[in-house]
């Protein structure tokens, strides 16, 4: 057994433990490791999702974590490949009188500028939205956008290395024992590389549970230990001792063709069903969270009866645009879901040098700047210097104080 001795260790190295680790060494910490099973993230939740990026949100702290990794993507548009086109939502009749608060409390409370839009000027922006009998009207914000999450966990990763990060692939955390004294110690087992159906099955199976060794076991020590698992924390936490409320559920989306429709200068859009679409490439992609999904690591897709059911089919009632559409392709990522819908960041109770930054219910790779700055103080400094993030810690669900977040997709 090889042994490896840091100072701080970041188990998970997708945007928000890249982000967590860049923002450590900034700070001066010295002697970080990131380790991730697969550090390409075939299967991640940074490698698999929308690529939205909006500061529109219900609760304080998610606007504040999305306008600060806003304003990093616009300085760095070129290399994220950040399009400031704004989120376009499209609200019914019932949903309506809650989309007029929450632009009173963004513009008010925050400072976003978000636009109210009749039908008429809805249609203005969006023509080929032509089956409107059920909409009230639209909200529309021009500071969100899209961008690229892989090319953003490229670049903090490239930054965090020139500040002598070390990144570990191919380790999987078997186990971890806290102590003696500060020290933490995690054995993994290095694992071969592995097709992307090799990884799927790796992933959906349960490390704690004994399986045949397929590599050496490597232990790797530190003074403070950080959980950025993503949609394994859980798994995780049970590894380290504790208990977090985070839980994996499958969310899927699509690839189509739309011939009749040149989707390119438009942004985020999201229809009062839940359906939310934007132009990939020459393409189209579409989602839609289903609320009756089982929680667990499924990572399958349900190909074209998904499309059919969850995605086409509220499109066609919204515009004859979409009528005949084209199913090309479409996977199943993970979200890392709390109760609240609100991440999971600050020290774990009961354990001094235990760290979590998880659970971010969707909105990781749009607060992952401001996020992992965020832990990056607290664990440096000992507080929140730039934002506060009080109350984020996993202790507020047994305190009862909740974030709540209602603007969920």
């Amino acid at each position: 057994m090889r042994s490896n001795d840091f100072d701080i260790l970041v188990i998970g190295a997708g945007l928000i433990g890249s982000s967590t680790a860049l923002h450590l060494a900034e700070l001066g910490a010295r002697n970080v490791a990131v380790v991730d099973a697969d550090l390409f993230g075939r299967l991640s939740s940074s490698e698999l999702n929308a690529g939205g990026a909006r500061a529109t949100w219900d609760q304080s702290l998610n606007v504040r974590l999305a306008k600060e990794s806003i304003a990093w993507l616009r300085r760095n548009e070129d290399a994220v490949g950040f399009r400031q086109c704004g989120y376009l939502w499209m609200f019914s009749q019932e949903q309506w009188a809650g989309a007029l608060r929450r632009v009173e409390f963004l513009r008010e409370k925050h400072g976003i500028d978000v636009e109210v839009l009749d039908v008429p000027s809805l249609q203005e922006k969006l023509p080929f939205v032509d089956k409107t009998d059920d909409l009230a009207g639209a909200n529309f914000s021009p500071l969100d956008g899209l961008f690229n999450p892989n090319l953003a966990k490229n670049l903090m990763r490239d930054e965090a290395r020139a500040r002598g990060v070390t990144f570990l692939d191919g380790h999987r955390v078997k186990a971890v024992k806290l102590g003696p004294g500060d020290r933490v110690a995690v054995a993994c087992e290095l694992i071969p590389p592995k097709n992307e159906a090799e990884l799927r099955d790796f992933y959906e199976s349960d490390p704690s549970v004994a399986q045949k060794s397929t590599g050496e076991t490597v232990e790797i020590r530190g003074r403070i230990l950080v959980n950025a698992a993503g949609p394994w924390a859980q798994r995780l936490a049970k590894l380290i001792g504790y208990e977090t409320p985070a839980y994996a559920i499958r969310r899927q989306v699509s690839i189509f063709d739309c011939r009749d429709l040149d989707m390119s200068r438009y942004g985020m859009i999201v229809d009062s069903s839940g359906v939310y679409f934007h132009p990939e490439a020459t393409n189209i992609l579409g989602g839609y969270a289903d609320h009756s999904e089982a929680k667990g690591w499924n990572l399958g897709y349900d190909g074209a009866s998904f499309f059919e059911e969850k995605i086409w089919m509220p499109l066609y009632n919204r515009s004859s645009k979409f009528e005949q559409l084209k199913h090309l392709t479409g996977w199943g990522g993970l979200y890392e879901m709390t109760p609240d819908k609100t991440a999971v960041l600050g020290a774990v109770e009961g354990l001094p040098n235990v760290f979590e930054n998880h659970g971010y219910s969707g909105r990781g790779a749009m607060q992952s700047w401001a996020a992992g700055r965020g832990l990056a103080e607290l664990i440096h400094t000992g507080g929140f210097q730039t934002l506060d993030l009080t109350g984020m810690d996993g202790g507020r669900f047994r305190r009862g104080e909740l974030l709540a977040e209602g603007l969920h997709i």
